[in-house]
């Protein structure tokens, strides 16, 4: 009888390192989130890269463990993680302290990035508008504050490809993570010279881009002693975020729209060819997977709106949760659900494609049950309108999965059925992203025949939800108010996707 065989997932997620056992027959045997060292625990603290290489090889060694598993018995691992800048010498060292996803200290870069290169170049060559959580406006600033740093730079890495790079002495990225740099072409999948050249970047900064299920190297001996795992075990290049999400919920080709709740709030609609939003409120992006690609948007219905509920306005009861060992959500959701849908006329816009976010319409009738359901429902509103930017591009998703950590709460995935009018379907590993990748490491060592396989048996553990014929009405008479308020608060969060492509051939690269 052949040994059993498992696939080890790793996540360098903002709110700490996510691990993720995959056996063959898809199941995630073991999983377990830790946190980073020697930072705030503020989400986008600035800290030392090196503190996440300390929670993987501390992590690693303990998920192990838990597992009751020998190091051989891992057969692959594959990585993924936010968005981040990673300067290191030619020596490997890490150079200067680094932020998973937006780093205040890149605000400034954002309009300096816009004046090099031109809104319309910019999103005509990259897909995408400015914005503190990209790699060339990270680099801008970097450029201006960390002069040392700068004089000694080598190499710039995301943050999974810093953690491969540690697991292995390689240098690989994937197309997804490429494409969030805004360095990068996503229609050509390469290195994008023109907008290189306008930075005053180096080409020979950036790594090879290379299929998400590739091997990528083999752990070392020296990473091995410090994370338990066997010497020789290979690495793929990985994939970033939403895309490793995407596979999490067996949505390896083009046609499903993948949704976050919690976390991040990814939106990410797979593609069979490049498309271009010129209202710049969807970003192009890609697959890991050769041939796909991806309309994306972040920060739809992620987690910020939640935690600030739980830390400012429910600290004690969120805290007896927690002993309890109890999904704080729950809470929110109890107290949601004693609220009809529409919320009284109070909104919440998350930081949803450039809006700054936060209540709408808050005044002495409303309650702590009020404010719960207002944030559940503006997520779910901000992937309507999403959704909406995507129509206007001719681009309706065969089906809706939902993923991340609200995938489990069912008022929220029902919420977000009502919004959108549509049946959703909700994958909800512990997770998701690591279990993404987990699959991509799985069939690049044979384990399964095909990513499609692979997919198939990971995402088997699905609910169902449909809309509520009465909710979805109140939701369909307040979306256009929601719209209206949005535009009001950021107008290039809304602003009309009609102008045509041509329009945007300011930039030579197409």
């Amino acid at each position: 009888m052949p040994a059993p065989m498992y696939v080890l997932g790793c996540d360098l997620a903002r709110s700490g390192l996510g691990l993720a056992i995959l056996a063959g027959d898809g199941t995630v045997v073991h999983s377990m989130r830790r946190a980073y060292a020697g930072e705030s625990g503020e989400e986008h603290a600035v800290g030392d890269p090196l503190d996440w290489w300390r929670a993987a090889r501390t992590g690693i060694k303990e998920l192990l463990r838990r597992a009751k598993l020998k190091p051989d018995q891992i057969r692959c691992i594959g990585v993924t993680g936010d968005e981040a800048c990673v300067l290191i010498d030619n020596e490997g060292r890490s150079l200067v302290a680094a932020t998973l996803g937006p780093d205040v200290r890149a605000l400034g870069a954002v309009d300096e990035l816009v004046k090099a290169v031109g809104a319309r170049t910019l999103l005509n060559i990259a897909g995408g508008t400015a914005s503190s959580t990209a790699t060339a406006a990270k680099l801008i600033a970097m450029r201006a504050l960390e002069k040392r740093g700068w004089h000694d730079l080598h190499q710039v890495l995301g943050a999974k490809d810093f953690l491969r790079f540690k697991l292995t002495g390689t240098l690989a990225t994937d197309a997804t993570d490429a494409a969030g740099t805004l360095l990068f072409n996503p229609k050509t999948r390469t290195w994008s010279k023109q907008l290189l050249t306008l930075l005053g970047f180096q080409s020979e900064w950036l790594p090879p881009v290379a299929d998400g299920k590739s091997l990528s190297g083999r752990v070392t001996e020296a990473a091995a002693k410090d994370t338990g795992l066997a010497a020789g075990t290979p690495v793929v290049t990985g994939a970033g975020h939403a895309a490793a999400l995407a596979l999490a919920c067996g949505a390896p080709g083009p046609g499903t729209l993948v949704i976050e709740l919690g976390g991040r709030g990814d939106l990410f609609l797979t593609t069979a060819e490049a498309v271009r939003d010129p209202s710049g409120r969807l970003a192009t992006s890609c697959h890991t997977v050769a041939g796909v690609w991806a309309l994306a948007a972040r920060d739809c219905a992620g987690a910020a709106g939640i935690d600030w509920l739980l830390a400012s306005v429910l600290p004690a009861e969120s805290a007896q949760a927690r002993r309890n060992q109890r999904d704080p959500l729950e809470l929110l959701a109890e107290l949601a659900s004693e609220v009809p849908a529409g919320t009284d006329d109070l909104l919440f816009l998350p930081a949803s494609l450039g809006s700054l976010g936060g209540f709408l319409g808050l005044d002495h009738r409303h309650g702590r049950g009020h404010l719960a359901r207002a944030v559940l429902e503006g997520g779910a509103l901000a992937c309507r309108r999403a959704i909406d930017a995507l129509a206007e591009l001719k681009r309706v998703p065969e089906q809706i999965a939902l993923t991340g950590p609200g995938a489990s709460n069912h008022l929220w995935c029902q919420i977000v059925a009502d919004v959108l009018d549509r049946p959703v379907q909700a994958f909800s590993p512990v997770e998701s992203a690591a279990t993404g990748v987990a699959v991509l490491a799985s069939t690049a060592v044979g384990i399964h025949k095909s990513l499609e396989e692979a997919c198939i048996k990971v995402a088997k553990q699905r609910h169902s939800f449909q809309p509520r014929r009465a909710a979805a009405d109140v939701f369909h008479a307040l979306a256009p108010r929601a719209a209206r308020l949005a535009a009001a608060v950021n107008p290039s969060a809304a602003a009309p996707a009609n102008a045509p492509l041509a329009a945007l051939a300011e930039g030579a690269e197409s």
